[in-house]
């Protein structure tokens, strides 16, 4: 068992570039958290470091370590001339072991089938199967990512989900903190940050309840006027929710929410109906949201040309 503190060390790790930290650091700062990660199997002696990290006669910046013969062992120069040896455990770089901490993070959710995650792109992205949630009658599809902050790990990322479209609703765990994540949006996709849906008494582990509730209600920054939900079945507009049930209707969402979102929001009426495999007499949005009006609130039609206004 790891305990909160050790989770969170964990997930920190996770985001580095090469999801390592040096011996000296977990010695120096986390030494009980570091001995649980290692005991649990998710941190693994990976080669050696030469700098020894957050040295305080140095400013806290790292300081080049060198081989010392008289010596015998490596270290460094204090600004006084004295020796400082470091010692070999403190040379040690650790790792994240991956396949066990994805063991770990996903042991409470039931995943269809038992297939072995597949990396979708080295080192940062992993397939993992169909989940079940409470609550939603069919698996979901369900991915883990890392390092989402970083340019090229999202740009990665998104290449991926370009390459894999969504069947409607995917769910990316991510070990990226909430408050870290790009704010862009991609439709069928609801990326949420393994902290916030951690079972607290479990450490690391994903609790499918926290999990299922926040797939449904789902996230709004501040400063997004719109959003929708990854199935596509509602959309978020300057905090009114509207939920549509049709397949028709969802894709016309769908389309024209993706269009707001590339910044090119006024499309072809046309063009949306039929990518909607709308009927040849469905030839309006009014015929296509029969029954109800609300659509007009955000949803403006003009000279041919329909886009979402917020």
């Amino acid at each position: 068992m790891i305990d909160q503190a050790a989770a969170r060390l964990m997930l920190t790790i996770a985001e580095t570039p090469g999801a390592r930290i040096a011996g000296s650091v977990l010695s120096d700062f986390h030494p009980r958290h570091g001995r649980q990660l290692m005991e649990a199997n998710l941190l693994m002696p990976q080669g050696e470091t030469l700098a020894a990290p957050l040295d305080l006669d140095h400013d806290d910046e790292p300081v080049r370590l060198i081989w010392s013969g008289e010596h015998g062992g490596y270290g460094y120069y204090s600004p006084g001339a004295d020796w400082v040896a470091v010692t070999p455990d403190r040379l040690s770089m650790f790792g994240v072991n991956m396949p066990a901490l994805l063991v770990r993070m996903l042991a409470q959710l039931e995943i269809v089938g038992g297939a072995e995650p597949l990396a979708l792109v080295p080192d940062a992205v992993w397939e993992i199967g169909n989940v079940r949630l409470p609550g939603r009658s069919k698996p979901v599809p369900l991915w883990v990512a890392r390092r989402l902050s970083d340019p090229d790990c999202w740009s990665a990322f998104v290449t991926a989900t370009r390459v894999r479209p969504a069947p409607g609703l995917r769910i990316v765990l991510s070990t990226t903190p909430t408050g870290r994540l790009p704010k862009q949006m991609f439709a069928g996709h609801e990326i949420v940050g393994v902290g916030d849906v951690a079972d607290h008494a479990a450490g690391i582990a994903v609790d499918p309840a926290l999990l299922a509730v926040r797939i449904r209600t789902g996230t709004l920054p501040a400063d997004v006027p719109i959003s929708m939900s990854a199935d596509g079945g509602s959309v978020t507009v300057r905090g009114k929710r509207y939920t549509f049930t049709g397949p028709k209707q969802r894709a016309i969402i769908r389309h024209l929410y993706e269009a707001w979102e590339n910044g090119e929001p006024e499309c072809l009426t046309d063009a949306v109906l039929e990518a909607a495999d709308c009927a040849n007499s469905v030839n309006t949005l009014t015929k296509a949201f029969s029954g109800r009006k609300d659509w007009q609130e955000f949803i403006k039609v003009e000279g041919g040309r329909c886009w979402i206004q917020c």
